[in-house]
């Protein structure tokens, strides 16, 4: 049977050692059916295949986001964007614009200003967000800290005064002359006004959400691990899919306090939306000091973080995953939590056909990285988050020089034989996997920890498929595998020196035999 789409005159980079390199692709239907060169795939060609002549593009495997909170994402889509703002007057310039647009009333939410693209060189203060809103309250995030600049309007709403005390590692600013609230509120602090800024209708989420697939589609990725955090969002997940709004793969990680919603969740037989896993949570993050660590903090003699689940609950919600068929997704950041997880999969190693899955594994030692090489657990890893550990949270004054050299080591689990899957972290980080990518080939902080082009892109392609078991199907091209391919501006193996892989662009991408963007005529 002929071809029904092929790609020519192309640089395709498989993924499969057996077969690193070729020239042309085929699909028929969903699936990818000759791989070789040109003349090899024209033998399958025929008057109805549609032919793409790449022209020496690159075709590599369908790109994979190992962790990305769409719904949020899709959220932050309809906030303005303040990356390019170069002033506090262009600024409040959009502010007007933007009140212009909606209800009166209605809050404004923003996000990526940097008071150092300022012109004038500050942080926002209330008088400047009073000046352009005073009926609409506006909370305005920073591009890299956990800062946000708010007005009166908004302070008002969450009942935040001069007399209000910040929460334990937050912050509100006051001016030192006069003690008066600035508008700045920091870390933990910037909850004060979030938890009043009212949920978006159904119909807004399900648009902002649309959004978010569009973009995600844009960027390359074919496959999403989508990380839930409420029942309501498997609701929205069924919608969009049934409306055909989800052009993306979406495997679905659902916490485990939601376990017995995912019951009545349809997946569909094309592999297009299914549940991926069940979350369980045993610490949580480096940034809120709440990672748990055998070893407190280098700057906080008295805290440790905390372990949420003590060795018997996590064994015991463990084998209430596996009994109910679903893959355990667990996250685990300081080297205590690792080890208490990593207990748990000893105890249940001896399970034929369970992948375990560890979400960060941020912080290790040798004797840990032995025990995840032993027990085959597959390590998820954000590598823009990485920078942010060190550059924006001090991860070395939090943790010391020696245990810093262990946050996130990449390039040693690798050489070790762990698999390491890729994602993004978007909303928190960027969506574009070639920025992931960049910082792994690049890593500032421990450069001994820097990986190669092979090994940073693997952790988007065939090590994404293998974290949740679906290698055999996605993640290289090979004959057989779903044809989920993403078509490159340029070939990351022959970027010189790696310096401009950042600035990759993606040029088409086709999931389940599917073109569902494209910027080639």
């Amino acid at each position: 049977m002929a071809a029904d789409l092929a790609l020519i005159n192309a640089t395709v980079r498989t993924m499969n050692p057996q077969q690193p390199i070729a020239q042309a692709v085929a699909i028929r239907k969903n699936k990818i059916v000759k791989i070789g060169t040109n003349e090899t795939v024209s033998k399958i060609i025929s008057k109805n295949t549609k032919i793409i002549d790449l022209n020496g593009k690159t075709v590599i495997p369908g790109l994979i986001d190992t962790y990305i909170h769409v719904a949020d994402f899709g959220r932050c889509l309809l906030w303005l964007d303040l990356t390019n703002v170069k002033s506090i007057k262009q600024l409040q310039s959009c502010i007007r614009k933007k009140i212009k647009q909606i209800p009166a009333g209605k809050w404004i939410i923003g996000r990526g200003w940097n008071q150092n693209r300022f012109k004038e060189k500050r942080l926002l203060n209330l008088s400047d967000l009073n000046a352009a809103a005073l009926d609409n309250p506006v909370i305005l995030y920073h591009e890299k800290e956990m800062i946000c600049a708010t007005n009166d309007k908004a302070l008002s709403l969450a009942c935040v005064t001069q007399q209000t005390v910040a929460p334990p590692a937050g912050n509100i600013d006051k001016n030192p002359q006069t003690g008066e609230l600035t508008g700045i509120l920091r870390d933990s602090a910037t909850n004060l006004v979030w938890r009043v800024v009212p949920e978006p209708t159904g119909d807004e989420l399900s648009e902002a959400t649309t959004l978010a697939c569009q973009e995600i589609v844009k960027a390359g990725l074919t496959t999403v691990h989508w990380i839930i955090l409420s029942e309501n969002e498997l609701e929205l997940i069924q919608g969009l899919h049934r409306q055909g709004k989800l052009p993306v793969r979406v495997n679905v990680i659902v916490p485990e306090a939601c376990m017995k919603q995912t019951l009545g969740f349809q997946s569909n037989d094309n592999l297009m939306l299914h549940i991926g896993g069940i979350m369980i949570a045993e610490d949580g993050y480096l940034d809120s000091k709440t990672a748990a660590l055998f070893e407190p903090y280098s700057d906080e003699p008295n805290n440790s973080g905390k372990l949420f689940l003590t060795e018997e609950s996590l064994a015991s919600s463990v084998a209430n995953v596996l009994s109910a068929g679903f893959q355990p997704v667990m996250h685990a950041m300081g080297d205590k939590a690792v080890d208490t997880v990593l207990r748990a999969i000893e105890q249940t190693s001896k399970q034929k056909n369970v992948r375990f899955r560890i979400e960060q594994a941020a912080i290790l030692n040798k004797e840990l990285v032995e025990r995840l090489k032993k027990c085959n657990a597959v390590v998820t890893a954000q590598p823009k988050v990485i920078t942010t550990e060190f550059a924006v949270w001090s991860a070395t004054k939090r943790l010391g020089e020696e245990r810093a050299k262990w946050l996130h080591p990449l390039k040693t689990l690798i050489r070790e034989g762990i698999r390491v899957a890729g994602g993004s972290d978007c909303p928190m980080e960027p969506l574009n996997p070639f920025l992931g990518m960049h910082e792994a080939l690049h890593r500032p902080s421990f450069p001994e920890q820097r990986l190669r082009v092979e090994e940073a892109l693997s952790m988007y392609t065939v090590n994404a498929a293998y974290s949740s078991g679906e290698e055999h199907l996605k993640g290289s091209i090979q004959d057989g595998m779903l044809a989920d391919l993403t078509v490159l501006s340029d070939d990351p193996f022959a970027t010189p020196a790696q310096h401009e892989f950042e600035n990759i662009k993606v040029e088409m991408t086709i999931i389940d035999g599917k073109i569902v963007y494209s910027k080639i005529n």
